[in-house]
């Protein structure tokens, strides 16, 4: 079933569909101590749990089976992709530290047959916005929080949620290659996320950076 509007500060997308109930199940009946421990989020009895995304915090209360950002300053779109990851991030990630060594998707356990085909990252808006505007990147990725690193022709380091850092390296176009852009994870990534998550959250990623540029 289709979702309604349900406030003013984000609108619902022609995609955005409920998450399945036994997500929520899971997590109502997990312990909150422990998903805060793993996660990094915060909890408090009447709001629930509070989790960091991009430069963002949505407020989640399992017993009412919502999702509210915080801010007002993300873009006002809300999708079945961004439930499903910020759920799934709340019950599977583990106290893992990060080791600060990048790989990208393929070299994930698993990652180089799951990603390619339906399921190659979807980094084609990010190189139409930015393939020959390094500084517009830059700028922009900043506005979601990210930190410049110097990597590529520009690169973007995002913690997207507090044990998953992200970061969008962009390739300019020149006159051999198109521009292209290649994403790192950190190697605990898969101690976080199953890969069809992965996948979705480069989705809202690319999304967001894009349409906050506008």
């Amino acid at each position: 079933m289709r979702k309604e509007e349900k406030s003013g500060q984000r609108k619902w997308d022609g995609d955005a569909f409920e998450p399945h109930p036994f997500i929520w199940d899971e997590l109502e009946n997990e312990n909150p101590g422990k998903i805060c421990n793993n996660s990094l989020a915060k909890y408090e009895h009447n709001k629930g749990f509070l989790l960091q995304f991009l430069n963002q915090v949505f407020q989640i209360t399992p017993g009412e089976r919502n999702i509210t950002p915080i801010y007002d300053f993300i873009p006002a779109i809300k999708s079945y992709e961004l439930d499903l990851i910020l759920l799934t991030y709340l019950l599977k990630s583990q106290p893992i530290t990060l080791k600060g060594e990048m790989i990208n998707e393929k070299q994930i356990v698993g990652g180089e047959t799951f990603f390619r085909g339906p399921h190659r990252l979807n980094t084609a808006p990010i190189v139409e916005k930015f393939g020959e505007d390094e500084q517009l990147f830059l700028s922009t990725g900043r506005k979601l929080g990210g930190e410049a690193k110097d990597l590529g022709d520009a690169a973007v380091y995002f913690r997207v949620f507090p044990r998953v850092p992200v970061t969008l390296i962009l390739w300019k176009k020149d006159d051999e290659f198109p521009a292209q852009v290649s994403v790192n994870f950190d190697v605990t990534i898969s101690g976080h996320l199953p890969m069809d998550c992965i996948w979705a959250m480069i989705n809202v990623l690319s999304k967001w950076i894009v349409m906050i540029s506008l």
